[in-house]
């Protein structure tokens, strides 16, 4: 060391040549931070010369916009060696660290600065993320655009095409809470569609790639659901294997675990499932030590938990926790401009699954339009498939549908304004009701009469009987 301060006091130049010789840019000031020295990398990185800077406080030269912030100023304000991303002319980024020069009494005597051009490294991760943000936006959009969902037994599920407000508001909702990663709520009744919605948001999610794990928290006693959602050890408790179980927390792994009829679990387990919400650990039966988990949690209810919560029923802090994002999916009858849209596309899919060409006559889809839907969409899905399977005929017509729906559409259509009206008063505005439709339908009495199950004379009688009116056309009856 002392010969190498021997020699530099000798050859003061040998000294400045070996900073100049290093590529990167060195700022030397005094205790004060008034520059004493800069090398030419510093005069290329600064677009300035030398006699500019040199005498010149690193706060006067940042507050012109020399460089910010001033790494020197910052390490002698603070004491300490700091690094700083540093702008300077041209909008050009460098990485510059200001390390202190203390004499042997530990007083700053000097101040040094380093830096290196990230111009370019900043440049190209940019534009990486920007890449990245826009590839996944793509990926998105396309599948939004597919028709078909993936990993799905039975019938697949479509992005529809939506006509009703009710149903057009509840897919924006998705796609936003698809966007981000946090628990979300599914509300709606039996069969409206909620754990297709659950489906939905995780192939929409940045999740899509990890598992999709769903379990009905109704189908499970309550003395199996824990092991079912944490798992445990072996022998931890009677009838446990001896390898123990993983639970399907831990099958969700990177993925989504989707709770069915959350309203159904019991308040101990609840508290457990907030804890896991909180913090991402768990603990399986009869472990000792908690395990994580990178796992993201939907879960749907047909039951109303805020009244549940009022009764003590649900934990209130689970159901604030869950209730930030929540979607309602409308029930069917909410929703009746997309029942017939709905049901020709379930008909077109049975049609191809089961090689039929099967179609519904006006009666139908008026029936189809007129009916409540008490199992919302998956009842229509059902009924549909039945229809295709059973129906002698490739016209689906009113005899080939349930008695159930026979029966709701003649007593919706009775017009009972009156509770002076009489039984049999009632039954015959029925029978009009029924005598009118079937003409409309089967333009001619013969047909009417067939819909109807009777015979074409008796037909006659009480269409006189009503004073219905007929029109015939071009061998097609209408009622007038």
């Amino acid at each position: 060391m002392e010969r190498l301060f021997d020699l530099f006091h000798q050859n003061p130049e040998l000294f400045i040549g070996i900073l100049e010789s290093i590529n990167d840019a060195i700022y030397i000031t005094d205790q004060e931070g008034t520059t004493l020295w800069i090398n030419t990398v510093s005069e290329t990185m600064f677009c300035l010369p030398r006699s500019v800077i040199i005498g010149r406080n690193v706060r006067d030269l940042e507050r012109e916009g020399v460089y910010k912030p001033s790494v020197i100023r910052k390490a002698l304000e603070e004491g300490k060696n700091v690094s700083v991303v540093q702008e300077v002319a041209e909008g050009r980024r460098y990485i510059a660290t200001g390390h202190l020069v203390k004499n042997k009494e530990g007083r700053v005597i000097a101040a040094v600065a380093h830096s290196r051009d990230i111009t370019e490294v900043v440049k190209n991760a940019t534009k990486l993320q920007e890449i990245e943000e826009l590839l996944d936006k793509y990926s998105t959009y396309i599948r939004k655009l597919a028709n078909v969902r993936e990993n799905r037994k039975g019938v697949e599920y479509i992005n529809f095409g939506w006509k009703s407000n009710s149903r057009v508001t509840a897919n924006k909702i998705i796609e936003k809470i698809a966007a981000v990663d946090t628990m979300s709520l599914i509300v709606g009744e039996t069969g409206s569609g909620k754990s297709l919605t659950a489906e939905r948001i995780h192939s929409l999610s940045k999740r899509r790639t990890g598992p999709f794990v769903e379990i009905n928290s109704a189908s499970i006693p309550d003395s199996l659901l824990e092991s079912e959602l944490f798992g445990y050890e072996k022998g931890s408790f009677t009838g446990a294997t001896s390898k123990g179980k993983p639970g399907l927390i831990k099958a969700a792994e990177g993925g989504t675990l989707f709770l069915d009829e959350i309203g159904e679990i019991p308040l101990h387990l609840q508290a457990k499932i907030l804890h896991f919400l909180q913090s991402k650990t768990y603990l399986p039966i009869g472990a000792r030590e908690p395990q994580h988990a990178d796992v993201r949690i939907i879960a749907a209810t047909n039951r109303d938990l805020e009244n549940m919560v009022t009764e003590g029923t649900f934990r209130s802090d689970l159901f604030y926790r869950m209730n930030v994002l929540t979607v309602k999916m409308p029930a069917l009858r909410e929703s009746r401009n997309d029942i017939e849209d709905l049901a020709i596309y379930y008909l077109n899919l049975f049609n191809d699954k089961y090689n039929k060409k099967k179609h519904f006559s006006d009666g139908v889809v008026k029936t189809f339009l007129q009916y409540d839907w008490p199992g919302n969409v998956r009842e229509l899905e059902n009924l549909i498939e039945r229809l295709v399977i059973l129906s002698e005929d490739e016209l689906i017509e009113d005899k080939d549908l349930p008695q159930k729906m026979m029966k709701q559409n003649i007593t919706s259509s009775v017009p009972y304004h009156s509770n002076k009206a009489t039984m049999p008063e009632i039954l015959e505005e029925m029978e009009k009701k029924m005598i009118i439709d079937a003409i409309e339908k089967g333009n001619s009495t013969r047909k009417a009469a067939k819909f109807l199950g009777v015979t074409q004379s008796l037909l006659m009688r009480r269409i006189r009987k009503y004073n219905i009116q007929l029109v015939v056309e071009e061998s097609k009856t209408f009622v007038k």
